[in-house]
């Protein structure tokens, strides 16, 4: 299996990890409000200023788990790759940690989208 290949999956975590902790924390302080580019962006969410401060408050700690997630698979997967590069096994764990690690991500950004929107909807229009 191609190191190359498991080690931009791994900084790419890393990478991921460090844009959702940003925007998390942006959008909780008050730096981010209601935009078409950056955030959690529903229906529900963008309704109004208050859902999409809602939203975000109730997806922050999924937000959290899934930043951590995020740097953890990919610091271990990095560990990974040079452990095996420096033994020279082509082990394909290289690939599939990585990989597995951007799957199970994905599934707690949907969890945390799915728990936003649901906390929106709860809000409603009210300030739209």
């Amino acid at each position: 299996m191609d190191p190359v290949a498991g080690l931009v999956f791994g900084v790419g975590l890393i990478t991921l990890g460090v844009m959702i902790h940003y925007v998390k924390n942006q959008v909780a302080n008050g730096s981010i409000q209601r935009n078409s580019a950056i955030g959690i962006r529903t229906k529900a969410t963008m309704s109004s200023d208050s859902a999409w401060q809602a939203g975000h408050a109730s997806a922050a700690p999924m937000l959290t788990v899934t930043f951590l997630t995020a740097y953890a698979v990919g610091a271990i997967s990095l560990a990974i790759i040079l452990a095996l590069t420096l033994s020279g096994d082509k082990n394909p764990a290289v690939i599939i940690v990585p990989l597995a690690g951007i799957v199970v991500v994905l599934a707690l950004l949907t969890t945390a989208a799915l728990k936003a929107n649901s906390a929106a909807r709860a809000v409603g229009h009210s300030d739209g």
